[in-house]
């Protein structure tokens, strides 16, 4: 493995025994599949090797290792087939959330088996309640010195495989708690606990030896101390979790890109086909080099991902972007190494196969790409406010072009009372027009040239809209988007004013200008 820059030497050697791990026991992980087995084997080397405690303290027994290193040991264990997966499941699904919200009693408790092999899982989604998390309708009543949990949940990865479950329901269901999200709780609990049961194993596309399923929880009884944190602060606890279990995901897909550039590699210059190497086809060239390049962009946001966090910088945008490009790259990549390796790579007698069949779920799992997509916009438009504050364009005076200035080149005008004031504002949105003339303005737009205050600039639009001189978008009843009609560009400037025409056509064509 390549060491970045910034990694310790522990991250280093730690990077190369798991490597040299993996091709040593490749093959064991590859007959369980076959098999159609679990490696509990393979699983005990791992706990054995101080892994499967990677994030846990030491003094739970744990390795104590820091992100970068959970990263590293996810990135190669992720080829080792459905032990990947356990593993994988179990770091972000029970271990994190006992580890960041647990108290001293159920760290001591829950800790120390996890350092020991023992195997977890996160219960969100429910039957009727997938992206929409926050709508989960499973219902936990305290009852004395105990919760009464009733519901279901599915698509759990590790059911009936785990001991220790991390389960979200509603403690309170009112209007107001759903509005502050303050209306879930997280709760531990445990395999045996009466009343809590597998309903369903799943059949599906991928996840070969991995079992995925429903759960009911028919009036489990689960003690006052089994809650995490205080009532209310399960939403907060599922989104933490959620960050973490972006990086392990994004970490995997790492090591799934490198295993698709490897196979079509070895494939392409060993195939031949028309008296040459498959390879010299540049259309597998350019799949190779696609795979290439999404391997290394993967890596170095993984990477730089797990160093934020370690450096306690929470990276919320960083690991909502890791994950929706992460596993889209080995969406595409599968598919494209299949097809450099044509009918070969359709067979289950090569790995490109099965992470083909798999890349799908990650697209899907942990947040859909488009529940992503949609909250990376809506953070960034805030987070990254400078590098996506508004260009301010202006025509120039002379060329009659749209040029962009800085903020303070521009003298503002001080806001006028009645029509007076109504001609600056539309002179705003007529000399807009110029620059951008097929957009609205906001208002924080107009306000950048006029000294105002918001009331008095939404009564002039009111007023300029009452006139039929200006279109208005509202949000809500409050003006949100302006621009000027045709009647109010007219009565904003003469004609003259929006006329250009470039040297060329003055020059040369002329008579066709009317």
């Amino acid at each position: 493995m390549e060491p970045l820059p910034w990694w310790k030497e522990e991250h280093k050697s730690l990077a190369e025994e798991v490597e040299n791990f993996v091709e040593e026991n490749r093959g064991r992980a590859e007959e369980a599949l076959w098999k159609n087995e679990y490696p509990m084997d393979l699983h005990k080397k791992i706990v054995e090797k101080g892994w499967w405690g990677v994030v846990i303290p030491r003094e739970y027994g744990g390795m104590g290792g820091d992100y970068t290193s959970v990263a590293i040991i996810s990135e190669y264990i992720s080829n080792l087939g459905s032990v990947g997966g356990v593993f994988a499941t179990t770091l972000f699904g029970g271990l994190y959330q006992i580890l960041r919200f647990g108290n001293e009693e159920q760290k001591a408790k829950s800790l120390p088996k996890f350092a020991k092999g023992t195997v977890g899982a996160v219960c969100i989604t429910e039957p009727y309640v997938g992206s929409d998390a926050a709508g989960a309708e499973t219902i936990a009543i305290k009852e004395g010195d105990k919760y009464i949990i009733n519901g279901k949940k599915r698509f759990i990865t590790n059911a009936g495989m785990a001991d220790i479950y991390v389960v979200y329901a509603v403690t309170d269901p009112s209007s107001k708690a759903r509005k502050s999200y303050s209306h879930l709780s997280a709760f531990i609990l445990e395999k045996g606990m009466k009343g809590f049961h597998v309903e369903k194993i799943n059949e599906l596309q991928g996840f070969d030896g991995l079992l995925n399923g429903y759960l009911d929880l028919d009036h489990v009884e689960v003690p006052v101390e089994n809650r995490l944190s205080e009532e209310g602060q399960g939403w907060w606890i599922l989104v933490s979790g959620l960050n973490f279990e972006r990086l392990v995901i994004g970490a995997q897909q790492v090591g799934l890109l490198r295993e698709l550039a490897r196979y079509v590699a070895f494939y392409t210059r060993r195939r031949v086909q028309f008296n040459q190497p498959t390879f010299e086809y540049e259309a597998n060239q350019y799949k190779l080099a696609d795979i290439i390049i999404d391997y290394r962009i993967t890596r170095l946001l993984t990477y730089y991902t797990a160093y934020l966090m370690d450096q306690g910088v929470d990276p919320v945008l960083d690991a909502n972007v890791l994950k929706a490009f992460s596993t889209e790259a080995v969406e595409k990549a599968s598919r494209d190494a299949i097809q450099a390796m044509g009918g070969d790579g359709w067979t289950k007698f090569y790995p490109v196969e099965a992470i083909y069949r798999n890349a799908k779920l990650g697209t899907i799992g942990g947040g859909t790409s488009e529940v992503l997509k949609r909250f990376i916009v809506r953070y960034a438009l805030t987070a990254m406010t400078d590098d996506l504050k508004t260009p301010i364009r202006i025509s120039h005076p002379e060329l009659k072009v749209p040029i962009t200035v800085s903020e303070k080149s521009i003298t503002k005008e001080k806001l006028q009372g009645g029509e007076e004031g109504e001609m600056e504002i539309l002179r705003v949105l007529a000399r807009d027009y110029l620059v951008n003339p097929g957009l609205f303005m906001e208002l924080n737009d107009i306000k950048r040239f006029i000294e105002c205050d918001e009331k008095q600039l939404v009564e002039i639009i009111n007023s300029l809209e009452a006139k039929g001189l200006v279109k208005v978008l509202r949000d809500r009843d409050k003006p949100r988007l302006v621009k000027a009609t045709y009647d109010g560009l007219r009565k904003a400037y003469p004609r003259e004013y929006y006329m250009y025409f470039p040297r060329w056509v003055k020059e040369k064509m002329s008579e066709y200008i009317f």
